[in-house]
């Protein structure tokens, strides 16, 4: 398995599914980078960490380049590093999707 999906999934179906589809959307776009901004992202986190789409969102978030929020339990800033890692060559062993089964 790649170290995230490399491809847009073909439907938005997922979304209906995710753990996310009923809570305000701005909890997934913590402001700045304070303890309240970083309180908020790990609410975030624990919200995809439960979330059986979770590879599917940050499959969506990673082909569409999302540059702001938190998208299948990775923040911009977590979402940018994997994909540095990956077109440096780097294997995804041990990354945040594999951690769960």
């Amino acid at each position: 398995m790649p170290a995230f999906p490399t491809a847009a999934p073909a439907t938005s179906t997922w979304q209906s599914e995710a753990a996310c589809r009923e809570l305000p959307t701005e909890l997934f776009f913590p402001v700045g980078h304070g303890p309240r901004a970083q309180a908020q992202a790990r609410r975030a986190k624990d919200i995809c960490g439960s979330c059986r789409v979770r590879p599917d969102c940050l499959g969506y978030a990673m082909a569409a380049n999302m540059q702001y929020g938190v998208f299948g339990g990775l923040a911009e800033d977590e979402r940018r590093e994997l994909r540095r890692r990956s077109r440096a060559g780097y294997g995804g062993g041990g990354g945040p999707l594999e951690e769960s089964a």
